[in-house]
């Protein structure tokens, strides 16, 4: 995971651009103008190939998520008839996602709060 966002980057190359081709008496001790527009250009030209890659996945994703979601109905079917079929408590209820009857939480009522009378 990088530590700055690539569109944050591209924000600043472009404003140090900008100040730095209309400032060209500006130095830095290890790096020109040219250098950092170099430099700039290679990691521009990898965003635009990752944007272009976005287009050909982004209609792939869609089709991901709508088969994910009429699975996910489809696999929720499944495992309501597995328990139905099976029982609550079967192992094959557990092993198809589901959570045994006898090991849900049990839940109960909460005792009265009980107070003590003012002296």
């Amino acid at each position: 995971m990088p530590s700055q966002r690539p569109d944050d980057v591209r924000a600043d190359v472009e404003n140090i651009l900008k100040v730095w081709t209309t400032n060209p008496e500006f130095k830095l001790k290890d790096v020109t103008l040219e250098s950092y527009q170099a430099t700039a250009d290679k990691f521009l030209g990898v965003l635009a190939e990752i944007e272009r890659h976005e287009e050909v996945l982004k209609p792939l994703r869609n089709q991901r998520d709508d088969q994910a979601n009429a699975l996910n109905g489809l696999c929720t079917r499944a495992r309501a008839g597995i328990k139905g079929y099976f029982g609550e408590n079967s192992s094959e209820y557990e092993a198809a996602g589901g959570t045994r009857a006898s090991e849900r939480k049990k839940t109960g009522r909460k005792p009265a709060p009980t107070t003590k009378p003012q002296p």
